[in-house]
């Protein structure tokens, strides 16, 4: 491509980006607030783990059912306008939720956990759409990888800071704390971010652009058939059940598996999960580097990349949940299976929504990634739901075998999609070819 048509980010667009990993960090410190405080709750409520899981998994489940609205709108629409919208639809009913006085009861907490919820699911199309626009195919991966960690981080500081101050100061706290930070920056996204032109990234756009034709396609109903039947997307799609299933479970209940079976302190059960989770945003990162590297040498690499770290991290998953650890043994030790699993399964994060991106038209994005956090949502909606029932029923050794195993179909897919990709990439090629000419003939 000549570089002189190659789009570059403004000073502008970097620090809107800064603007949304911020937001997002925030936002998404929510998620694991509610783990650390597990315990707490189910005695202040008198319930059991099956229904914190109805909890957990409402929350994920109807905020990936309305992802779809908002991915739609996001092809349609300002995204700008739309994420400052999201954001405060999540961080407001967060802010109540530290507050006793909306909390009095567990359907209160039920609702304030859906109406938040929303904002997670309506951030997810949000922020791929705008990446899809801010940088090339060849540096997705690596974007991906950093939008992905401020989600990591975010999970991470939240369950982290919530591990330490629930003792003291009770469970409702964290969440006023994660919800404000937000209340700041969503003014200041306001007054810095732009749109990014549509589609800004793909070559044949930019000989539009080079030309004065803007590319304002936006999708429409029969959009649908060549997304639904993109074989990359399906598949791509449905390793999202059985790949985010563990996601659901392990954030609820690993803790809870160290305090319950293993007699680890609160503060020591939260600290292996947050190094859990430590490694999971390592891997992301260095996944997405990993991703970029591949995907230049041949896109059908990346798919393969995913699907073999994806069954390799299944084997420290199975050495954490199985060996006999006790409050004396040396910390060290799970800690670093668990960063291993964390770092090995998370290589496919930002690959999959780089892989996705390439093989589908910048007015379709939206509604590709809303698909895309539906079919994840249920796996990490159902996961605490069924983890809660299991765990009932079959007690927690079995349920998180249960969850590493389910990495094993996430895999195989991962690899189907080697087969898939050059032709939905060469499909998606053709299409541009012909939307492009389309506009040159009315211009």
């Amino acid at each position: 491509m000549d570089q002189a048509l190659k789009p570059r980010m403004s000073m502008r667009d970097k620090v809107t980006l800064l603007l949304l990993v911020l937001m997002s960090v925030f936002l998404f410190a929510d998620q694991n607030i509610f783990f650390p405080a597990s315990s707490r709750i189910m005695a202040e409520y008198g319930i059991g783990e099956d229904y914190l899981g109805i909890v957990t998994s409402s929350f994920t489940i109807v905020g990936a059912l309305v992802s779809m609205l908002f991915g739609v709108l996001a092809d349609r629409t300002s995204r700008k306008k739309l994420l400052v919208f999201v954001v405060l639809v999540g961080e407001i009913p967060c802010l109540l939720t530290g507050f006793e006085f909306f909390t009095q009861t567990y359907t209160q907490l039920l609702i304030l956990r859906i109406l938040t919820g929303l904002g997670i699911g309506g951030i997810f199309p949000l922020t791929f759409s705008l990446i899809g626009d801010y940088f090339s195919a060849h540096h997705r991966p690596m974007a991906n990888a950093l939008v992905g960690a401020a989600w990591g981080i975010g999970q991470l500081v939240g369950g982290l800071v919530a591990g330490m101050v629930v003792a003291t100061y009770g469970w409702r706290f964290p969440f006023i704390l994660a919800a404000l930070p937000n209340f700041a920056l969503v003014p200041l996204f306001l007054l810095v971010a732009r749109e990014p032109e549509r589609g800004a990234h793909e070559e044949k756009v930019q000989e539009l652009m080079a030309q004065g034709i803007q590319y304002k396609e936006k999708i429409r109903l029969k959009d649908l058939k060549p997304i639904l039947t993109n074989k990359t997307n399906v598949l791509g799609y449905v390793q999202g059940i059985p790949g985010s299933l563990p996601w659901g479970i392990l954030p609820a209940y690993l803790i809870l598996f160290f305090e319950v079976m293993k007699g680890f302190e609160t503060d020591n059960a939260t600290f292996i999960f947050t190094m859990f989770g430590v490694g999971a945003t390592v891997g992301g990162i260095l996944g997405g580097w990993a991703g970029q590297v591949v995907y230049k040498k041949d896109p059908r690499y990346l798919p393969i990349l995913c699907g073999v770290t994806v069954l390799l991290g299944i084997i420290p998953a199975w050495i954490l949940f199985s060996f006999p650890w006790t409050p004396d043994t040396n910390l060290l030790f799970p800690i670093l299976f668990g960063v291993f699993t964390g770092a090995l399964i998370t290589v496919a994060g930002p690959n999959i929504k780089a892989i996705l991106m390439n093989v589908n038209a910048p007015e379709h994005r939206g509604t590709v990634f809303a698909l895309h956090n539906i079919f994840d949502a249920i796996g990490r909606g159902i996961g605490p739901l069924i983890g809660g029932f299991l765990i009932v029923a079959m007690g927690y050794q079995f349920t998180l075998y249960f969850a590493a195993l389910m990495w094993i179909p996430c895999g195989i897919l991962y690899l189907l999609m080697a087969w898939t990709i050059k032709k939905d990439l060469v499909y998606l090629d053709d299409y541009l070819d012909s939307k492009k000419a389309k506009l040159e003939s009315t211009a």
